[in-house]
């Protein structure tokens, strides 16, 4: 098995959603308004500050190794036709369920 980390901008939130559950994948971990910072706004992004210009959701999916591809492929898809700010990443580790 994998985790695989999907981090996105908030703004795509619904069309993430939609997709997974056109893909039909039911099971994962959603984390709201995480904070993020990149290069383009470092000086915006100060610990204290009002405004933080970048805020994503983070999405932890347990998958089979099978699931992967699709997984995968269902992110690239977004990234294709719903281009945002701040993008889409997906992040891949080993994953042993301990209980």
């Amino acid at each position: 098995m994998k985790m695989l980390l999907a981090v996105y901008a908030e703004t795509v939130d619904e069309e993430v959603m939609l997709a997974l559950t056109e893909a039909d994948i039911k099971k994962y971990t959603k984390t709201e308004r995480v904070i993020g910072r990149s290069p383009d706004t470092d000086e915006l992004a100060k610990v204290g500050r009002l405004y933080w210009p970048e805020r994503y959701n983070l999405l932890m999916i347990a998958a089979k190794d099978e699931e992967v591809s699709k997984i995968t492929e269902l992110f690239r898809n977004l990234k294709k036709e719903r281009p945002v700010k701040g993008g889409y990443h997906l992040f891949m580790v080993p994953m042993e369920q301990l209980l």
